[in-house]
């Protein structure tokens, strides 16, 4: 099985060493499903607790110029965590890899979804109602409880343009790129002077991406349930 069109590949940011209890739920719940294991790569280029000084200093710096963009600061962005600068830096390589494989569309999933049994198909009928041509970035998970406004009485599963706001990504533990999206950000990315979701935040700003938020969202955060406890 592959995955609805027109996403070419899933990235998993996972370090199977240091998380084999994430490691296994996700490789089980991929072949329980029929996924075929040459669309999805589970990987991860550095760990925080290994992550070395000089790398961690080369891909950091908090007074980085964000010109031509207005400076949104989150509240931690002088202070990040090894943790923290090591996510990006595995966001970069998944990054790479999508624009190196030629893809089209990917996916990037942190290594704490939580996947329910209907995901699939909610993710196929989602995509199969979204106009390719007016999209670059796409968020499937609100791991922080963050929702578009709606009617209280409204179930339907609907994509909401997020426009004008700065905000794109809510969380960034499921999201869906196109690749040429990833291919600009990438000339910006580093040095990151954010966490992983701000950082987006300004880059896909900076460059113009067409958001959409899916609500309501698909798949669910491990550490913002309980069900994993936070890295980061």
């Amino acid at each position: 099985m592959k995955w609805p069109a027109p996403i070419d590949h899933l990235y998993i940011l996972c370090d199977k060493e240091k998380e084999p209890d994430r490691a296994e739920y996700l490789e089980k719940w991929l072949t329980k499903h029929g996924l075929d294991s040459d669309c999805y790569t589970i990987m991860s280029e550095c760990y925080g607790t290994t992550l070395s000084d000089e790398r961690a200093h080369a891909a950091y710096n908090p007074w980085v110029d964000r010109k031509p963009i207005e400076k949104h600061r989150n509240f931690n962005s002088y202070n990040m965590k090894k943790s923290e600068i090591s996510l990006c830096i595995n966001w970069a390589a998944a990054a790479r890899a999508a624009v190196a494989a030629k893809h089209k569309v990917a996916m990037i999933f942190e290594s704490d979804v939580l996947f329910d049994d209907d995901f699939l198909p909610k993710l196929a009928c989602g995509m199969a109602s979204l106009p390719y041509e007016k999209w670059d970035f796409l968020s499937i998970s609100a791991g922080a409880k963050i929702r578009p406004p709606r009617d209280a009485g409204d179930t339907r599963s609907v994509w909401f343009e997020i426009q004008n706001t700065y905000c794109h990504t809510r969380t960034t533990d499921a999201m869906i790129f196109k690749v040429d999206m990833l291919e600009r950000i990438l000339t910006t990315f580093f040095p990151v002077a954010e966490v992983l979701d701000w950082e987006l935040n300004y880059q896909l700003t900076r460059h113009g991406s067409r958001t959409f938020w899916l609500d309501p969202p698909i798949i669910r955060q491990g550490s913002a349930c309980g069900v994993y406890k936070t890295l980061l």
